[in-house]
């Protein structure tokens, strides 16, 4: 139970000590595995641990810092979630912190709640006449989903970028600033102002250029997952499937819900595409329905996965793909099942010959094949939003590779960018995922969620400005 639960950081002289630990050990390294330099020299791998794993590694690395014991009281849901409904229902609208001036006020109060997620989006909708839509798919709960765009008009194609959060339930605060940054971009258009995130500021011209890249939010991918962390704090990941469920067990088993972000069509039946050493770590994904990384009975099991694909069949014109997680700090490009190489095109996911081969990193069995101008493009684009995130004053971001501390399957930046590969007649959509925030902090306080709202209007700024200047295909 998180009260047992001991947010920690494992310290060791080089990656290769840290990777071993991940290898070896399925415990729970947050979002995903991801190691990461210290100002001492040494690498630094965030984990949460029951007391038991924590004396297992105490000896095998060369320091553990325990961060936290249990959830404080400053980051529980009683503390850090909103009751009731700040926006009545859509009669009152979201602005953020970017477009606030000297001498607003700028306290955002609490986290939102799943049902003040869905008002304050009608609350857009009032105020500046967007198109919002409702996701086609009800989840096992029977939670109907709701996206949004950033004008009036219903012609899909355009729309050319897309934004999704709220996919692993504990991850608190992507929804809020995935709203918070629209909202801030819809006023800074209507009363002709720029914005400011901490030391960043961008002008009206910037806020013009990011909106005409069309973009789509679907804020609250995962609602009956959110819901139930919200009120139990349970550090819960997936949603509340409950088709394999235990029998015989209560609401609060881990064998209920499914992992939304290894249920996607790549690479999704990891026995058969990974080798046997990389398909045995947990991190990659999982079979077992009591594993926070299960992948579920199928590809697109899942009614939410199936409403994030919805989204890209419905806007075609797709170009650019960001899904907000936390907690890690890294903006993650793909490919996420292997190192990437550009010299071997046949050398891909497609290509059944190479299953039961991929997903051992450094090795010269298999790499995943991307361009040379997508490995490019992929990288500009990472390493802008790493600078813009990292600039405003919070902390130091990096831009990785997603396979870069552990393979992944069925996740979906990588979804979304292997779409085209498979069917020619699809747009090419570059996929990414953002780790906002703190290594481990799933619950952050009430300072450290408005500092993540800066951080993250400052990257959502620069993703959009970095497609708009590539292009919007």
């Amino acid at each position: 139970m998180p009260s047992d639960l001991l947010t920690v950081g494992l310290y060791a002289s080089t990656t290769r000590e840290l990777r071993h630990i991940v290898n070896i050990h399925n415990y729970d390294y947050c979002c995903r595995p991801s190691i990461v330099p210290t100002s001492e020299g040494t690498h630094m791998l965030a984990a949460l641990l029951t007391p038991a794993q924590y004396r297992t590694l105490l000896p095998k690395v060369s320091k553990i810092d325990i961060f936290a014991k249990g959830i404080p009281d400053d980051r529980k849901s009683v503390a850090t979630i909103a009751k009731g409904d700040r926006f009545k229902g859509g009669q009152l609208f979201p602005r953020g912190l970017g477009s606030r001036k000297e001498g607003e006020q700028f306290d955002l109060g609490k986290m939102m709640n799943v049902d003040e997620i869905g008002s304050a989006i009608k609350g857009l909708q009032k105020e500046y006449g967007i198109w919002t839509f409702d996701l086609p798919n009800k989840t096992a709960e029977g939670s109907v989903s709701t996206g949004g765009t950033t004008n009036a008009s219903t012609d899909p194609r355009l729309y050319h970028m897309y934004f999704t959060s709220g996919v692993h339930a504990r991850e608190r605060g992507g929804p809020d600033q995935l709203i918070y940054f629209i909202g801030d971009l819809l006023w800074a258009q209507k009363h002709g102002t720029g914005l400011k995130y901490g030391k960043r500021s961008y002008s009206n011209a910037a806020v013009r250029l990011a909106l005409s890249a069309g973009i789509v939010f679907f804020p609250l991918v995962n609602p009956d997952g959110v819901r139930w962390d919200q009120k139990t704090d349970l550090l819960w990941r997936k949603n509340r499937n409950r088709k394999n469920q235990t029998p015989g067990t209560d609401d609060y088993h881990p064998s209920i819900g499914v992992d939304i972000n290894r249920n996607y069509d790549f690479l999704w039946n990891f026995r058969l595409h990974f080798d046997a050493a990389t398909a045995s770590k947990d991190g990659l994904a999982s079979d077992n329905p009591s594993s926070f990384q299960f992948h579920g009975d199928d590809r697109f099991s899942e009614a939410e996965s199936r409403n994030v694909a919805w989204v890209l069949d419905k806007f075609p014109r797709t170009r650019w793909y960001l899904d907000i997680h936390s907690a890690v700090g890294k903006i993650y490009y793909s490919w996420g099942d292997d190192d990437n190489q550009s010299e071997k095109p046949n050398q891909n996911f497609r290509n059944p010959f190479l299953d039961h081969k991929r997903g051992t990193l450094g090795d010269k069995v298999y790499k995943e094949w991307i361009s040379k101008d997508d490995a490019k493009v992929v990288k500009i684009v990472a390493k802008r939003v790493v600078a813009g995130m990292s600039s405003v004053g919070g902390r130091t971001y990096t831009a990785a590779q997603a396979s870069s501390d552990g393979a992944t399957s069925g996740a979906s930046d990588d979804y979304a960018f292997s779409r085209f590969q498979v069917d020619r007649t699809k747009n090419k959509v570059y996929g990414f995922t953002m780790e906002f925030g703190r290594e481990g902090v799933f619950y952050p306080t009430l300072p450290e969620f408005q500092q993540n709202v800066i951080d993250t209007g400052a990257g959502f700024m620069e993703f959009c400005l970095c497609a708009a200047n590539i292009g919007l295909g």
